[in-house]
């Protein structure tokens, strides 16, 4: 990296981007999977089983298709010497790159707000499962198997 102020550019042939376009593409990126989490959560609580599995393997695509992205920007953190965010966008403003330190610390912010809301969807999902494992035991207790069939008389 060249401290002038012109970066070196991440990404294959043909597919260059600097540190900013980088840095601004996952801002954007962990914005739209944070969302997508607070979508499911909601979902969660309103208990939609259909619309949590769709949601659910939504976000489950989201998160393969961001795997490149990902691997940019732990490039360009490679690149600046930083082990984290924080880091990076110390290094940033060393070199007076202001608008790429700010990108840096709102990725920073974004991924924590994704962390919290995955512990938050993590425990709702967790809950579900012991309810319906619960009514499922129920269920059995009564005479029902777990496919709905009768198997004792009342």
């Amino acid at each position: 990296m060249r401290s002038a102020g012109a970066f070196r550019h991440v990404g294959g042939e043909g597919h260059e981007l600097s540190v900013t376009e980088v840095l601004r593409c996952g801002v954007e990126l962990i914005n739209g999977i944070s969302a997508q989490l607070q979508q499911l959560d909601c979902l969660m609580l309103a208990g939609k089983p259909i619309e949590i599995s769709e949601a659910a393997a939504s976000l489950e695509l989201a998160l393969k298709d961001a795997a490149p992205a990902i691997s940019r920007i732990t490039d360009v953190m490679r690149d600046l010497g930083a082990d984290n965010l924080f880091a990076a966008a110390a290094q940033l403003r060393r070199i007076e790159q202001q608008d790429a330190a700010g990108l840096a610390e709102a990725l920073r912010l974004s991924l924590t707000r994704v962390a919290t809301r995955t512990v938050s969807a993590n425990r709702r999902a967790q809950q579900m499962n012991r309810g319906l494992n619960s009514a499922l035991r129920a269920l059995a207790s009564v005479g029902l198997n777990e496919g709905g069939r009768l198997i004792a008389e009342a």
